[in-house]
């Protein structure tokens, strides 16, 4: 009879140990990032957060999905959303991208969530919860202070002469240099046409100031038939034309881009913050960055610069384990993943973080600097125009590279943005 004890005994031993080592629940999550490359700054905090969430949770498992191209992971998210598929937590685009998944239900409002949990809210920043919150509810928490930025190899400008510009004419004389010496001038991997988007932006802003783009864009106001927009879509050929971009532009991906720049075969590169901890580490002193310099005659300034809080978190409003969901969220936003962010070079969103300003890379360092003492910032075009004009505006900067009739382009560009839109008066 004792034996037999012991050995009931035992098995209720045995089956406690695995009901408490098997993961509870489950929660899938996605994001992008290209964990291929290991210069990816995201990818290595990603992955990072992962594995010590799991240590400190191990009653639930993340079952993790990553995509490498931004574009492929905005039409993946986009139609999981519309098939109300959606993984518990998400990586998403705030403003016009983030908006249409509110408005049909599928994003989980987290204002209580916040509200529940005074550490977690003191470390958020309430303006930087603008573009996430709709009808005065927070439905994702940014990860990323962004802006966009002409970054160039100070050690090619040294060693061929050329004056790091500040005018349209200086810009165009250093590409010509550049191109005469074998260099290429200005790195741009369009395969993915929001790069070309970037540029063609800031000739916009540099032509038209900092209220144009909000009649069209924000307002819904104005129209892309407006000669501003095609002003600067003349600019942005003639910089095609003086030879700043690589032969096979428009075919490039974004790796080969960056890693043109970083190889020192290409003397700028136009690309986002969120790049500058992997450019600070690889290129040491030899990048730096410039404003995008002025056109005669434009109403921009030399201190603006695009400026947005972007790349947030959501939690999808049917994901059934939500208290698990609440948990991966609030460790990606907890003080020592923050400062690991920080650390990295990353122009955190949150506050109240204690990192070793020490390990930041000096360029972040010059990059935040320069975006705190702006004259004003504006957001990239795409994100408040949304999945489907935000793309359409992408695709026409690819086509006017391209060749396509600019005023035809444009033309059809305003057609979709009136029918998403309409017009306000």
């Amino acid at each position: 009879m004792k034996r037999v004890f012991l050995m009931l005994a035992l098995c209720m031993l045995v089956a406690a140990v695995s009901v408490q080592a098997a993961p509870k629940v489950t929660i899938t999550f996605w994001y992008q990032a290209n964990e291929a490359n290991p210069q990816d700054v995201e990818a290595q905090w990603m992955k990072e957060n992962l594995q010590l969430f799991q240590k400190v949770n191990p009653d639930i498992k993340v079952d993790s999905t990553y995509v490498s191209a931004s574009d492929q992971y905005q039409t993946k998210i986009t139609t999981e959303m519309a098939a109300n598929n959606a993984p518990d937590v998400f990586q998403t685009w705030l403003s016009g991208r983030l908006e249409p998944f509110v408005k049909a239900g599928r994003v989980y409002p987290l204002n209580d969530v916040i509200k529940k949990d005074p550490g977690f809210k003191s470390l958020l920043v309430d303006a930087n919860l603008v573009n996430s919150t709709f009808d005065k509810k927070v439905y994702a928490l940014p990860n990323i202070v962004t802006s966009e930025l002409l970054f160039y190899n100070k050690e090619l400008f040294t060693k061929y002469g050329v004056e790091v510009p500040k005018t349209w004419e200086q810009l165009i004389t250093a590409v010509k240099k550049f191109k005469a010496d074998g260099i290429v001038p200005m790195s741009m991997p369009n395969k993915e046409p929001w790069v070309g988007t970037m540029t063609y932006m800031y000739i916009f802003d540099r032509i038209a100031g900092p209220n144009k783009w909000k009649e069209t864009c924000l307002n819904h106001t104005g129209k892309f038939t407006a000669p501003e927009y095609a002003a600067a879509a003349k600019k942005f050929l003639e910089l095609r034309d003086a030879g700043a971009f690589p032969e096979n532009y428009n075919s490039m991906d974004y790796a080969e881009g960056k890693t043109l720049f970083i190889n020192g075969k290409a003397a700028m590169y136009m690309m986002g913050t969120w790049e500058v901890g992997s450019l600070g580490q690889t290129m040491g002193n030899k990048v730096d960055f410039m404003p995008f310099p002025l056109i005669p005659g434009g109403k921009g300034n030399l201190e603006s610069y695009v400026l947005s809080q972007d790349m947030g978190f959501a939690i999808s409003s049917k994901s059934p384990n939500k208290e698990a969901a609440n948990k991966l969220l609030k460790y990606l936003f907890s003080k020592e993943r923050q400062a690991a962010w920080a650390e990295a070079g990353q122009l955190i969103t949150t506050k109240n973080i204690p990192y070793n300003k020490d390990k930041v890379p000096v360029l972040s360092g010059k990059v935040i600097q320069a975006l705190n003492t702006a004259k004003y910032g504006f957001l990239p075009w795409d994100n408040p125009l949304g999945v489907n004009v935000g793309k359409e505006l992408n695709n026409s900067t690819q086509l006017i590279l391209t060749g396509a009739n600019i005023k035809e382009t444009f033309e059809k560009l305003e057609q979709i943005n009136e029918a998403e839109f309409g017009l306000k008066k």
